[in-house]
């Protein structure tokens, strides 16, 4: 045999071996940052007693209060500084605290301006029922009134800046989606509803094919665009009861609340073909490859539906990428069904 042919055939096995290294060290580092999310998330629901209790009744009700108009939320705080002032006349000054509560919460769903007009507001009430207590000077009445609003009016602005560096954490910067951490607590709610309803829920994981050739023959900008692009097409091809969340580099998830295998693949049809309109219309020379798992029941963690749904996304990038694989759930540890 020849010598340069045999050199030739050395060159294409090492440059196979080098190919297929390379692919498994990748998959290798994305399965451990996989489990570095999950690991980063799994201490959020360790029972914490007493404490555990109280910060949950307060997520509660900030939760009654997201998903009520503005309007409403407005309404039940000045109704509220109003029970409170007459309470107030009745017992006396002993219960003012309590006018943080409804501030509280109008400034956390509505904003600042609508904290610093209710602290004005409560102060105005205050200072009615405040009106039978007799002071040494007529000043310490209206200093007293002063240093009510200013501390108000100081917790109100904490509490909105405080709000958007909340929104911000659970939030990717690139796409405006929720990011892991944003996506893991909203899991973590479909699976505690999935077992108070009995309900199934379905989680897609998708993976941008051939993304890293964007960002190596375009440049990053292009790939930031493209992924800019899925995250858009992504939120407008969802129902407003999905969640979508880009969880890190070309991977997104989807979220699709009360879905059993059928809605949920009529779901994924109409995302894909979206995509794809989106993608060929900008000429991108991208694809997509999905793994969707249905849940009939809910599972024990974040971590192991997120990883089923992972699971059946590489077994398709196995099968030649550009693909849906979806599966259900038979049962809330495992026990894959076709």
């Amino acid at each position: 045999m020849p010598f340069h042919s045999t050199g030739l055939r050395a060159e294409t096995v090492l440059a196979s071996s080098i190919e297929c290294a390379a692919a498994t060290r990748g998959e290798e580092l994305r399965r451990h940052e996989r489990s570095r999310w999950c690991q980063r998330h799994t201490h959020h629901h360790q029972p914490l007693g007493f404490r555990s209790i109280i910060l949950g009744l307060i997520v509660r009700v900030g939760e009654y209060f997201a998903h009520r108009p503005k309007s409403h939320v407005l309404m039940i705080g000045l109704l509220t500084v109003v029970m409170i002032g007459a309470l107030d006349l009745l017992t006396g000054p002993d219960i003012s605290l309590f006018y943080l509560l409804p501030i509280t919460f109008v400034t956390w769903r509505i904003g600042r301006t609508a904290g610093f007009a209710l602290s004005l507001f409560s102060v105005c009430v205050w200072v009615v029922a405040d009106a039978r207590q007799i002071y040494s000077l007529t000043a310490v009445g209206y200093w007293n009134a002063a240093i009510n609003l200013a501390f108000l009016l100081i917790l109100s602005s904490t509490l909105a800046e405080f709000s958007v560096l909340l929104e911000w954490v659970h939030t990717d910067y690139l796409t405006g989606l929720a990011n892991a951490r944003g996506f893991h607590d909203l899991v973590q709610k479909e699976i505690y509803r999935c077992k108070r309803t009995g309900r199934s829920f379905s989680l897609a994981y998708l993976d941008i094919d051939n993304f890293k050739s964007i960002n190596d023959t375009l440049g990053h900008n292009a790939g930031d665009a493209v992924l800019r692009l899925v995250g858009d097409t992504l939120q407008k091809s969802t129902r407003k009861s999905d969640s979508v969340a880009r969880i890190g580099g070309d991977e997104f998830m989807i979220l699709l609340c009360g879905t059993d295998q059928q809605s949920a693949s009529a779901a994924m049809a109409k995302i894909e073909e979206a995509l794809r309109t989106e993608l060929s219309g900008g000429h991108w020379p991208v694809t997509l490859t999905i793994g969707v798992a249905t849940f009939r029941l809910p599972p024990d963690t974040v971590e192991a539906a997120v990883q089923q749904a992972d699971d059946l996304m590489y077994e398709g990038k196995q099968m030649g990428k550009n693909t849906r694989n979806h599966r259900v759930i038979a049962g809330s540890c495992g026990g894959l069904q076709p």
